[in-house]
């Protein structure tokens, strides 16, 4: 007879991660097993948890709102009740509970050995299993060719200008991975995700001018933008590596596709380069060769996802990005 699973077990399983060796091991590094027990019965509210927990409505509210604050539960508000849901799987498992500021170096590197050793297969059944990529590269704006119309949904620029509130928070990939020195409170997040993050304690309110300079800075360091993978209604901005990110290594090393490429590809003026290979240095992704003799670089356009990080740093100017995809390649 099998053995009766855990309540951690059971968890793991309602964020889609049966069989997960370490996603247990992670929720039982957050709560014991009684409040594991009142996550598991979520979606609720206060009132109802409260009479199948025997517990009074005021001490399952508090409960209910430290699970919020630990990135456990997200809640909705519809007329005076307050509901609560558990995270929806892995990975927003992975970004809301490691921002808790009570999360210490032990519980990042428990994500880590998960990212090491289960992420990969898993990533197998987000590919199967989802018509797009729910996140898609945003091209670096000055790179875009003259003439190339940019929409205001895959501008960085835009999408800040366009936002009630801004506010930043730490890169969970990099906080976990530390894999490289790039910047890590460099995730920007938008309208209602920036609520969400400013009532947590997990972000910081920043101006638009704050994260204009943000996106800039990324782009030097040579990081890639990143956004929801649709025409409207954005959350964040998150600014990639190739090495510490949930997505970009499962792309460059499995193939996998975690991202959409943005609508353009790069493009290099034979004339104007001059060979310096700065450019094949700062692409993640290998896109970009200059071959023994050559008079210019090279652009592999199945390779390359658009992201413009190789023109922002080109001495000559020689490289732009062109259009190769219309709009409606964008999902509405």
């Amino acid at each position: 007879m099998a053995a009766e699973k855990s309540v951690y077990e059971k968890l793991s399983e309602k964020i889609m991660a049966p069989g997960s060796v370490r996603i247990p091991k992670l929720f039982a590094m957050l709560v014991d097993a009684r409040d594991a027990e009142i996550l598991l019965a979520l979606p609720g509210a206060a009132p109802g948890l409260a009479a199948q927990f025997n517990m009074s409505q005021e001490d399952m509210a508090a409960k209910l709102h430290g699970f919020f604050l630990k990135g456990l539960a997200f809640k909705s508000k519809k007329g005076d009740v307050v509901r609560y849901r558990l995270c929806r799987d892995v990975a927003q498992f992975h970004d809301a509970t490691i921002l808790w500021p009570g999360a210490g170096r032990d519980y990042y590197n428990l994500w880590q050995e998960y990212m090491e050793n289960e992420w990969p297969e898993y990533t197998k059944l987000v590919e199967k299993f989802l018509p797009r990529p729910f996140t898609r590269l945003i091209p670096v704006e000055q790179s875009i060719q003259a003439g190339q119309k940019i929409l205001p949904y895959e501008s960085c620029k835009e999408l800040i200008e366009s936002s009630t509130k801004i506010a930043v928070t730490k890169c969970t990939c990099r906080l976990i991975a530390h894999k490289c020195d790039n910047p890590i409170e460099v995730c920007l997040q938008i309208g209602k995700a920036a609520e969400y993050n400013l009532e947590r304690g997990t972000g910081q309110e920043i101006s638009k001018e704050e994260a204009l300079g943000i996106i800039r800075q990324c782009e030097l360091a040579g990081l890639m933008h990143v956004t929801m993978n649709k025409s409207e209604n954005m959350h964040f901005i998150c600014n990639c590596c190739g090495c510490c990110c949930m997505a970009m290594p499962m792309m460059i090393q499995y193939g996998r596709r975690m991202n959409d490429p943005s609508r353009f590809v790069a493009q290099v003026d034979a004339d104007a380069c001059e060979v310096c290979g700065a450019c094949v240095d700062r692409c993640w992704f290998k896109a970009i060769t200059v071959l023994p003799d050559a008079d210019f670089a090279l652009v592999d356009e199945e390779r390359c996802v658009g992201c413009g990080i190789c023109q922002v740093t080109c001495p000559a100017g020689a490289i732009s990005l062109a259009e190769i995809r219309n709009p409606s390649f964008i999902p509405a």
